[in-house]
């Protein structure tokens, strides 16, 4: 959907939601926590968002290797357009399983987010 919808790639639009995961500011390292990206892809990814004008780059006062990230107007209204149509994608996917199938996928996914926790 990102990718026919606005040319993002996988690690752009997982940028885009971290940054769009709460209004406050982030650095590349809490995406790269958050995502479990490594810092190329964030960076990579945070560049190329950034030439679309949908970051904001703000470098930390008390330490200049830092910089602050925050989505810009276009940024959230880029999220704002893409994310009922990934909720009505998501939504199609999971009406075509039976409920036993959703069941697994859930208990799956947990078991999978549990292992990759520890």
């Amino acid at each position: 959907m990102h990718k026919r919808e606005q040319g993002l790639t996988s690690p752009e639009f997982a940028v885009l939601l971290a940054l769009g995961s709460d209004r406050t500011k982030l650095t590349s390292s809490d995406i790269v926590e958050m995502t479990a990206m490594d810092k190329t892809k964030v960076s990579r990814a945070v560049a190329s968002l950034d030439q679309r004008g949908w970051v904001l780059r703000e470098r930390a006062t008390s330490d200049r290797r830092f910089e602050y990230l925050t989505l810009t107007e276009a940024g959230w209204e880029t999220l704002g357009h893409l994310m009922p149509k990934m909720y009505e994608a998501e939504s199609a996917v999971l009406k075509s399983l039976s409920e036993e199938e959703r069941n697994g996928l859930e208990v799956g996914l947990m078991a999978l987010d549990r292992a990759i926790s520890h």
